[in-house]
């Protein structure tokens, strides 16, 4: 038995040491197609980091992770200053989407080629790439302009995230490796707490262009944490050519999914807003949309697991469950991040900065609700309970941010904004959790691969259909109002409203916009619903009794 074990154990480091030689389904080799993660070195392996150098790398990861999180929630307290500024408030869903949209496409994509080319200098690139976009946006002249380069840095964000856990996993020993990793993911909810007012003080202070400049110094330190730490062990190249490399990523499935989720954003940002529904346009983008789908799906089933979304993964009832969870769900929760500091500005008349401090109640309670629950998950092991109750506290919590009106006191819209984050904080890991203990260890990368990708989706999703509903709820209600030019009002932007509508329209106004904000959040109250019923067919499930499955088998072997 002894015997056995140290010849399994050689054969693994063999394979390490030379990919080529590894079976086309082998976890650890390069040319496994299902393998969305770089072969993990041997915890033992002399080539492992330790003391200033490892805390330095992990220092810079975490600070790739903390602005690729930051650039997430910046944002959501400058738009509407951006807005003004650009006159562009039609344009101002594009500037979450774009991001998540390429994050969303290129997040599987970039995970196989970390397990094809260089860890270290495919990360160093993809640094480079979230710094180009960032300069662009920065610079922009307008509107569309700073779209773009939201979608070029949104390319580099696909990248990092991956490429820091790949970076990590190939110098920390296994024993350390989940200290670490708690330490990087920790700068998800930093980033959720610090963003909106960070991009408040800037916008008001500076200017809201200083939301991406920030970027470039904390880049330049990562650039030189990584070139300098990251020591990746050496892998003997394999016998696969670069063309036979670049064979192996889905470029094809990558492409259509790119066209499906354009067609589709593009036909909810222009619906209504700038073409009638009935236009040419807009049914051009749905009709392609439709086309799309069925054609991403056949790639799919041919790609096998070489696939960007792999059919085997998430054919199981676990994985479609949650990716039905956590898409649904977070495009609920990006309509609120995104649409209440309109209410703020708009409506109250706060500065960009005062309405990022008055969405730290949701922050707050969404970063501590994310450790608590995740803690209870872990102890429990039961994670559905969880889901359940975090769709029924974000339900609640949109329904009453719903009811806000233009002179609500403090007190209902700092209580409303808890119960919402009390929902969407625990239900943001659940789906890692659940879909980890579900798969087997060598498809866990893929899991989490395709979580992410959905999740990024449905922000995408959900910031376009929020402001279809913002915008055309804003238009007809405006369109009531005598004596106001609706077409001036929403190309000036939507904050310091007072400085140009007439004092005797004023209150007219705010209540129009206070209308088109609170009825954004129909839409996490209608995600919740469906994403809580979405879960329900896997009935009690625990995280314990999966993994305990997927180790001993179906006969408990």
């Amino acid at each position: 038995m002894v015997s056995a074990q140290v010849a399994t154990e050689k054969a693994k480091d063999e394979k390490l040491d030379n990919p080529s030689q590894a079976s086309p389904h082998s976890a650890d080799g390069i040319a496994d197609e299902g393998q969305l993660a770089p072969p993990i070195p041997n915890p033992e392996n002399s080539d492992d980091l330790a003391g200033i150098p490892l805390i330095l790398l992990v220092f810079g990861l975490c600070l790739a992770t903390f602005f690729i999180a930051l650039d997430n929630t910046i944002l959501a307290t400058a738009t509407p200053v951006i807005t003004r500024a650009l006159h562009s408030l039609d344009d101002a869903g594009w500037y979450g989407s774009a991001y998540q949209l390429t994050t969303t496409v290129l997040q599987p994509t970039f995970g196989k080629i970390f397990t094809l080319f260089n860890v270290k200098w495919t990360y160093v690139i993809a640094v480079v790439i979230f710094q180009v976009g960032s300069i662009i946006c920065a610079l922009a002249p307008s509107s569309k302009v700073l779209i773009v380069g939201r979608a070029i840095s949104g390319v580099g964000g696909a990248a990092l995230y991956t490429g820091g856990m790949n970076i990590l996993a190939l110098v920390t020993p296994m024993e350390k490796r989940p200290l670490y990793l708690g330490i990087i993911v920790s700068m998800f909810g930093i980033a959720q707490v610090v963003g909106p007012v960070l991009g408040g003080a800037l916008t008001d202070r500076l200017s809201w262009r200083w939301c991406f400049w920030i970027n470039l110094p904390f880049g330049g330190l990562v650039l030189c944490t990584v070139i300098l730490f990251a020591r990746i062990p050496r892998r003997k190249d394999s016998d696969l050519t670069f063309k036979e490399k670049l064979r192996q990523l889905d470029f094809l499935g990558a492409t259509l999914l790119i066209g499906v989720l354009v067609c589709l954003l593009l036909a909810l940002q222009w619906g209504g807003i700038s073409y009638s529904w009935g236009k040419s346009t807009v049914w051009g983008c749905l009709i392609g949309f439709g086309l799309m789908v069925p054609l991403f799906v056949a790639a799919q089933l041919l790609a096998k697991d070489r696939a960007t979304i792999p059919p085997r993964i998430i054919r199981q009832k676990v994985v479609l469950c949650n990716v039905l969870y956590t898409t649904i769900f977070n495009a609920g929760i990006f309509a609120r991040l995104y649409y209440l500091p309109y209410y703020f500005q708009a409506v109250k008349g706060t500065s960009a900065q005062g309405s990022g401090l008055r969405t730290l109640p949701y922050v707050i309670a969404t970063t501590i609700s994310a450790i608590l629950f995740g803690g209870v998950i872990s102890h429990i092991g039961w994670y559905t309970p969880v889901m359940w109750l975090s769709s029924f506290f974000f339900m609640v919590g949109c329904g009453l941010l719903s009811t806000l009106k233009v002179d609500s006191s403090a007190g209902k819209w700092i209580g409303y904004q808890i119960l919402a984050g009390i929902g969407s904080g625990s239900a943001y890991q659940a789906p890692f959790i659940a879909v980890q203990g579900a798969l087997e260890m060598k498809d866990v990368p893929v899991g989490n691969a395709v979580i992410g990708t959905f999740n990024a989706m449905g922000a995408a999703v959900g910031i376009s259909i929020g402001q279809n509903i913002f915008i055309n709820i804003l238009k007809q209600r405006l369109d009531q109002t005598p004596q106001v030019d609706v077409a001036a009002i929403v190309k000036a932007g939507a904050s310091n409203l007072s400085a140009f509508v007439p004092r005797q329209y004023l209150s007219l106004v705010l209540s129009a916009y206070d209308f088109a904000v609170t009825r954004t959040f129909f839409l996490g109250i209608a995600a919740a619903g469906v994403a809580l019923i979405s879960v329900l067919p896997l009935g009690m499930k625990s995280v314990k009794s999966q993994r305990k499955t997927v180790i001993e088998g179906p006969d408990g072997e």
